[in-house]
């Protein structure tokens, strides 16, 4: 049976709560306890929407269900409120005969008391219909008046007899719930999901390996080359730009240009010896100073310094998005309203989140639209022409030219043809960019150290060593096998050996996520178990009920389980 599950988790979640409020509701019923079966799976949405963690329950989080989660969510008249506490009374009882409570949950007996204890605040907050939320106040209104919620018309009908005055109900308590419910509603959010997810953790590579890869890069090799051929100083035009000569001298010894060096009639007729000065003059390696350009003195020792040149080259990329093909249109920073600067936070974003996977560039792109249109309360994008999206997305692809370039990431063409449907519905386009974008190993480095100079937090390897064993499986099914083995390991190094054993064979007595219970085993094999034992619960079936269990005679059918008590 699992008892941990992630917001997204819904389905499963939904499938674990209706098999354990029967197991519940018989368990009781075998101790002569009538327990309200929607009630019990009431507690079980409470705890579901705290943490996820049906197993873990402390004092606090039964006077939270009693006192706030209850009166405010779950419709209850007079004769049902007996009901709540022999509800969590049976849903504790039964975790613990199951030995099911995790390890971080309070004693069994403390916990009872707790819902003795804070049985009068939850008939106090009952007492008072304010305590409850906009919907489960209309619920309790219909429920009193026998109302039946599932057909509509009388639900219309009850509504016009409430609105001509023909039934009272609590008009200053209504008015109070909506105007609470008003402050406390979050407004619309502000940027994309995308954006807000959670992090996960990544395997960053170590200090020999990054260096390496910075000195594998071919933008840290030219950074460095055209830093050193600027010596003491070249003359630059008024705009601060390189004289035509100094600029076909730099692109014929860096080998650079090569179809536009003999027709450019200026400097900006060479497009990768301007980015190339726009770079290092954002890295702060050389900067004009009275119509010269010259090395930064203070920037001169990180020459010689590949991971930190490196790690300032990364960042300076941010801050050169205008001179990688200048896509203003009609005055605006850019095609959506946003310049490339401001688009690369969510491009790096979007890469971390991935965890080193491959994304399409058009992710990228949709969450750029989206994120303006939310700020701007329209669809922006919509405004603009073709013309106007190409220039785009060329702009973006030298921007990724440039990261590939320095090492950051790695680029690939989608060749599954059966992704083209997919891809054009990211685009809103039938000719959709079938480019996949993934950071490297030193480009997840360089972007994990930019999040954490931002103060966000970034997970790493290891912070789930306190947690209980199905916590950590579900959290890492998700990560990449290694990230996930990393973190297993880490778990069971934080504790001894036979301990870390013992609660993993736990979990496996009832463990049935395949996933999961691989994962288990793969720990149990860290904790020093014999070959033959793990290889034992690799190959056994789950010790649990099976998945295709169905209640035993005299238990609840699922219409006696779907009472009137219902969650608003």
């Amino acid at each position: 049976m699992r008892l941990v599950f992630g917001p997204d988790d819904l389905e499963a979640y939904a499938a674990v709560r209706d098999r354990l409020r029967l197991h519940i509701v018989a368990w009781a019923r075998r101790r002569g306890m009538h327990v309200e079966p929607s009630l019990v799976a009431a507690a079980l949405d409470h705890k579901h929407g705290v943490d996820g963690r049906l197993g873990h329950w402390t004092r606090a989080h039964v006077a939270d269900a009693l006192a706030i989660w209850f009166p405010r969510t779950v419709a209850l008249l007079e004769d049902d409120r007996e009901a709540v506490p022999v509800a969590l009374h049976a849903l504790v009882g039964f975790l613990a005969d199951q030995d099911w409570l995790d390890p971080r949950s309070d004693a069994p007996g403390d916990l009872h008391a707790q819902i003795t204890d804070s049985t009068p605040a939850l008939h106090d907050a009952l007492d008072d219909e304010r305590n409850h939320d906009l919907g489960t106040f209309w619920a309790v209104q219909m429920l009193r008046h026998g109302v039946p919620t599932a057909d509509p018309a009388a639900v219309a009908r009850f509504l016009t007899q409430v609105h001509t005055g023909e039934l009272q109900i609590d008009r200053a308590a209504l008015a109070e719930i909506t105007r609470r419910q008003r402050i406390e509603e979050p407004d619309a959010p502000a940027e994309p999901p995308e954006l807000t997810a959670e992090l996960r953790p990544v395997l960053l590579p170590g200090a020999a390996r990054m260096l390496a890869a910075a000195d594998s890069s071919t933008a840290l090799a030219r950074l460095r080359a055209f830093t050193r051929w600027v010596r003491a100083g070249r003359a630059v035009t008024r705009e601060g730009k390189l004289l035509l000569g100094d600029a076909k001298a730099v692109a014929d010894a860096l080998d650079l240009d090569h179809f536009s060096r003999d027709r450019a009639r200026t400097s900006d007729e060479l497009p990768e010896i301007t980015l190339l000065m726009a770079w290092a003059r954002q890295a702060r390696l050389v900067r004009v100073v009275h119509g010269r350009l010259i090395q930064v003195r203070s920037s001169a020792p990180l020459l010689s310094r590949p991971i930190e040149l490196w790690k300032r080259a990364f960042e300076a990329i941010g801050g050169i998005g205008e001179h990688f093909g200048g896509s203003n249109v009609f005055g605006a920073p850019s095609l959506f309203g946003m310049s490339l600067g401001d688009a690369f936070p969510i491009l790096l974003r979007l890469l971390y989140a991935a965890g080193g996977d491959p994304i399409p560039v058009e992710l990228f792109h949709r969450v750029v639209r989206d994120t303006v249109n939310r700020r701007m309360g329209c669809v922006v994008d919509d405004l603009a022409g073709d013309a106007e999206h190409r220039l785009w997305r060329r702009d973006v692809t030298a921007l990724l030219d440039a990261l590939e370039l320095l090492g950051a990431v790695h680029l690939e063409e989608s060749l599954d043809g059966d992704n083209h449907d997919q891809l054009s519905a990211l685009a809103g386009r039938d000719d959709p960019d079938p480019t996949l974008v993934s950071l490297t190993p030193i480009g997840l480095w360089g972007v994990a150290e930019l999040l954490t100079e931002q103060g966000v937090h970034v997970p790493q390897v290891g912070e789930l060593v306190e947690e209980e064993i199905e916590y950590v499986c579900v959290r890492v099914s998700r990560l990449r096998r290694e990230v996930a083995e990393a973190e297993l390991t880490a778990w069971v190094q934080a504790r001894r050996p036979r301990a870390a054993a013992q609660e993993i064979l736990r979990y496996l007595q009832r463990a049935e996520d395949v996933t999961h219970r691989d994962l288990a085993v793969f720990a149990l094999s860290r904790a020093g178990t014999p070959a033959r034992e793990v290889a034992r619960y690799r190959r056994d079936r789950p010790s649990g009920v099976p998945a295709h269990w169905t209640p035993s005679p005299g238990s609840p059918t699922r219409l006696e389980c779907d009472a009137r008590i219902r969650p608003a």
